[in-house]
């Protein structure tokens, strides 16, 4: 009995450590990006060939990126969603995925206890390694289930609508570029081409902005209170589909743990039943922890490099550049190379400020893994060890706590660039990376 009561103080001091991190975060949420103070607000329009070349592949990248996409945006508008809605998509949306995810985690409870008795490696048969990669399909099962159908949609319309505006302002440079050689006739009938996609434009980004409010809406419900610019900002990062589908998966979670528990209250005489409802509970966390570390392992592998490729590109057109300028003597082609010079410091300055905020970015998870690490084990012991259905609900409501601790967490801190330019620029490294 000694132990149990131990367990139970052990849960009793970890709960406030949650609601610590929680106000932590709140006072991190509303902080600004200091280092971008250091970019300069005047930014040139001009690039060299090679920064025309990043352009032309993030351009090629959102396209690719597009055509994933099936359907089309309708030009009516869209309308707003309300806290009624967005209450019964979650809950009609829990009770739709309910039944397949009771029983991956039924699968992945077995896989957990398999794994435990299994040998390192060996030549036949199963051994931890091959178990723990079949885990991990499960858990990308259960990670597909847990994504909200309705905050990927409105992502989804959004990069649509971007790129019907980008379309639209295609067709009006070859209208003006037809107008200039074009009859007086000609050119009326060219102007109300352009009026026609200029009204478009203005029908899209209309759109655009309600889905943003939308979207807006959904993770205020989750708890993330963003401003409609730093939803902007959120969606222009390379990582922003992982930062949501994290935090979509933990506000899920917190509810699966919800019915876990009263299931494990409701066997509470069958014991056996009640671990195993535990148990699905304790893969869960499992489940946070092997979601953080693939986040963190697309940061070191493939992001982060990617950003430093851009920036030894840009470093050696550089300098090619201030070559050239050395031995240029005609006043205009020295200009465009001097403009040229202020593009690529953009890019430069750009990358670096990306490189941190994504560095930023990984120890803030990497500090949720660690959280996430420790609750796992300290309920994977209590899972081996506590007969008491009683002790185990306990368990559970501190752990419950811990999603919503662990995605504010990981919350990047976002704030609007006051540099259009420099968020241009932001835009298209993040197409980059993508691609």
């Amino acid at each position: 009995m000694k132990k149990y009561q131990l367990i139970l103080t052990i849960c009793i001091l970890i709960q406030p450590l949650f609601i610590t991190t929680y106000a932590d975060w709140k006072d991190t949420i509303n902080e600004t990006w200091q280092s971008t103070k250091d970019i300069s607000e005047n930014a040139v329009d001009k690039t060299i060939n090679k920064t025309k070349e990043y352009s032309d592949k993030a351009v090629q990248g959102s396209k690719d990126l597009y055509n994933t996409l099936s359907g089309d945006v309708s030009l009516i508008p869209i309308e707003g969603v309300t806290h009624k809605v967005i209450i019964e998509e979650n809950t009609q949306h829990l009770k739709k995925i309910w039944p397949e995810v009771l029983e991956n985690l039924d699968d992945a409870l077995s896989l957990n206890t398999q794994i435990d008795k299994a040998p390192a490696s060996r030549w036949f048969g199963a051994d931890k390694k091959s178990l723990s990669n079949d885990q991990f399909d499960v858990f990308g099962e259960i990670e597909k289930l847990l994504d909200s159908p309705a905050i990927s949609k409105n992502r989804q319309n959004i990069w649509r609508l971007k790129e019907r505006v980008s379309k639209e302002r295609l067709q009006i440079a070859k209208l003006k570029e037809k107008r200039v050689v074009a009859t007086v006739e000609q050119k009326e009938k060219l102007d109300k081409e352009i009026q026609k996609s200029l009204n478009n434009i203005s029908a899209y980004s209309n759109n655009i902005n309600q889905e943003k409010s939308n979207l807006k809406a959904r993770l205020q419900e989750m708890g993330l209170m963003l401003s409609q610019e730093q939803i902007g900002v959120l969606l222009s990062r390379v990582d922003s589909d992982d930062i949501i589908r994290m935090s979509v998966v933990y506000d899920v979670l917190a509810d699966i743990t919800k019915q876990l528990m009263e299931l494990t209250r409701e066997f509470n005489e069958d014991i056996n039943q009640a671990r195993k409802y535990y148990g699905m509970h304790v893969v869960l966390l499992k489940f946070v922890i092997n979601m953080q570390q693939s986040y963190i392992n697309k940061l070191e592998n493939e992001y982060l490099p990617k950003i430093d490729h851009i920036k030894n590109e840009t470093l050696q057109v550089n300098q090619e550049t201030r070559a050239l300028l050395k031995t240029e003597t005609q006043n205009a082609q020295r200009k465009v190379l001097h403009n040229n010079l202020q593009a690529q410091e953009l890019t430069l300055k750009v990358s670096k400020l990306y490189a941190q905020q994504l560095q930023k970015q990984k120890r803030k998870v990497q500090e949720a893994l660690n959280q996430a690490t420790k609750d796992y084990l300290v309920a994977k012991n209590t899972f081996d060890t506590v007969k008491l259905s009683a002790e185990l609900i306990r368990l559970m409501k501190s752990n419950q706590a811990s999603f919503n601790a662990l995605m504010n967490i990981q919350i990047p801190e976002i704030v609007p660039f006051k540099n259009i330019e420099m968020q241009k620029k932001f835009e298209e490294l993040s197409l980059l990376l993508k691609g």
